[in-house]
């Protein structure tokens, strides 16, 4: 997919997920939001690229790594971000259709079609593709993957995307992965890959999800308690030692000239 020139930035939950972060980090991770949207595909850390990416010396990307990491999914020396393929997904399933009507468009200028019916034309409208057309396209395993998947959301990208991936694996493989994707305790519905996204992810090989990080973006309140210094008074003086003469003598001038 070609890149760009806007990618979606949700104010509100940005600030919420990155409230533990400093300047620093603010800058790095925005780097590596803005290189993935550009690519429009997961980031490839390998020989530690990303910090390259996130303009970090080697030793400052050490420091920070860890803590960037909570917002991706790893394998390896890839890094998946579920917010971002969600957003790439829409986009691609708006660009297939910008495309389909396109095509639609000029085979009716060509013809010289100027009302598309069934009665009067053999181009059919998206509605008519989607109903009688389509629905012998699907198969039975593919139907079971879809009903198994937790989302349904572009279900004709999803269908392209099956056709390669059981080249790859068998049917059953890819469901049984469905079923632990939609059974995950920790997957977040808000974060849930599409259906498409996630076959050509290969990710019916995913590892189970990362645990969930607390939702409030803020850290847990420090309960240690504060220790505070015994007041000193006159009294706990030691008598022993007599003040100084000279030191008297300056304490007077000072009482005088105030």
């Amino acid at each position: 997919m070609n890149s760009l020139p806007y990618m979606q930035l949700y104010v509100n939950d940005y600030l919420a997920d990155t409230a533990h972060l400093n300047a620093t980090q603010h800058g790095a991770y925005i780097l590596l939001l803005m290189n993935y949207w550009q690519q429009g595909k997961p980031l490839n850390n390998s020989r530690e690229r990303l910090a390259f990416v996130a303009r970090m010396t080697p030793e400052e990307w050490e420091d920070n790594r860890e803590i960037l990491a909570e917002f991706f999914w790893i394998d390896g020396d890839i890094w998946t971000h579920a917010r971002v393929e969600n957003d790439l997904a829409k986009v691609r399933e708006k660009s297939e259709k910008a495309s389909v009507s396109a095509k639609q468009a000029f085979a009716k200028r060509s013809l010289g079609v100027r009302s598309a019916t069934h009665e009067q034309s053999p181009i059919y409208t998206d509605s008519d593709t989607d109903t009688d057309t389509k629905k012998d396209i699907y198969t039975e395993d593919f139907e079971k993957f879809w009903n198994t998947y937790p989302i349904k959301v572009g279900k004709g990208a999803a269908m392209k995307a099956w056709v390669k991936a059981i080249k790859k694996t068998t049917a059953e493989v890819i469901v049984e992965g469905a079923d632990r994707y939609a059974r995950d305790p920790n997957r977040d519905p808000s974060f849930t890959a599409h259906p498409a996204t996630w076959l050509n992810g290969d990710r019916w090989l995913d590892s189970p999800l990362p645990h969930k990080r607390p939702q409030t973006g803020f850290r847990e309140p420090d309960n240690t308690p504060t220790i505070v210094p015994p007041k000193f008074e006159p009294i706990d003086t030691s008598e022993s030692i007599p003040m100084p003469e000279s030191v008297k003598a300056l304490l007077g001038q000072i009482r005088r000239n105030s």
